[in-house]
């Protein structure tokens, strides 16, 4: 088992994505590789400099718009000829919405045998030990952000010294960040291609960095987390008032249509906040304390 410990000395710090085939994603995490396309190019090992890969990669996609050339031959280029055994990786492993963090293992291969991947526009590879899978949400958000980047292959090197605290269960500062922002960042700015592409990777970005950004805040605990609930009322057009810590006798958040309270339903919600699980207990105390007319709902955070 390699030691972590080596990626203190690592200067390049990889990043790939594995399209939207989460089967091969999935498999690339079990059977230990990375891949990427640009499988009418063949073995891209043999196109031994910039200009020759770019030329290949002309004449296999001859409809491709100039912009789309440029912006594809060095991820190929790199993939097959810049990574080192040894080198450091995360893998944002979609269907799972982990990373995985891992070390090239292994040279560029053409993996013209394996029917699956040639199928699946996958085959080219690079074995790689993983090292560790973790939640994206441990993570700071500039290292998500900087990990979302809409090209299959990149680097992320501002952000090796986050993935070994990742490694050694560091704690990661947040204050550097002063805290998660509401609104995601706007995303890396790459020259992915086609305008259909880009807008697809754009809507994903902003999504998942949106789901990231409430995975966190839910994490939270105390007074942050009952007025995220509130907040989320107030989006669905409700007056929400979070009550005060004490005296309210479970009731977190009272939300109602009306911004003076007389419309119905009343509604009081208790949320749990932090690491656990809710079950009848929780449930039946909140039924506790409705009153006729009066609306419960239980806002757990089950991590």
């Amino acid at each position: 088992m390699t030691s972590i410990t080596e990626f203190s000395d690592a200067n390049t710090l990889w990043v790939i994505h594995i399209g939207n085939n989460d089967r091969i994603a999935l498999r690339a995490l079990e059977e230990g590789f990375v891949c990427i396309g640009w499988t009418e190019m063949g073995d891209l090992a043999v196109h031994g400099t910039r200009p020759a890969m770019r030329a290949a990669m002309e004449a296999a996609y001859p409809s491709w718009t100039a912009k789309k050339i440029k912006s594809s031959y060095g991820q190929t280029y790199r993939f097959a000829h810049e990574m080192q055994v040894g080198e450091p990786v995360v893998f944002p492993v979609r269907p799972t919405k982990e990373i995985a963090i891992g070390r090239i293992s292994g040279e560029y291969r053409w993996a013209a045998d394996d029917a699956d991947l040639m199928v699946n526009d996958c085959n080219n590879i690079r074995p790689v030990e993983w090292l560790k899978v973790v939640p994206r949400t441990v993570f700071t958000s500039a290292a998500r952000h900087s990990f979302g980047a809409f090209l299959a292959v990149s680097t992320s090197n501002d952000h090796l010294e986050e993935v070994q605290a990742v490694l050694l269960d560091e704690s990661i500062d947040e204050q550097s960040e002063r805290v998660e922002q509401l609104v995601p960042e706007p995303p890396i700015e790459t020259d992915s291609g086609d305008d259909g592409e880009t807008v697809q990777d754009l809507y994903e970005t902003v999504t998942q960095e949106t789901e990231d950004h409430l995975l966190t805040t839910w994490q939270q605990t105390g007074a942050a987390f009952e007025e995220v609930v509130a907040a989320v009322f107030e989006a669905m057009g409700y007056t929400a008032t979070v009550t005060q810590a004490s005296g309210d006798h479970g009731v977190d958040v009272i939300a109602h249509p009306d911004a003076l309270g007389l419309e119905r339903p009343y509604i009081k919600v208790q949320v749990k906040s932090g690491i656990g699980s809710v079950g009848e207990p929780e449930v039946n105390q909140l039924k506790g304390l409705l009153n006729t007319e009066e609306q419960g709902v239980l806002v757990p955070c089950d991590t």
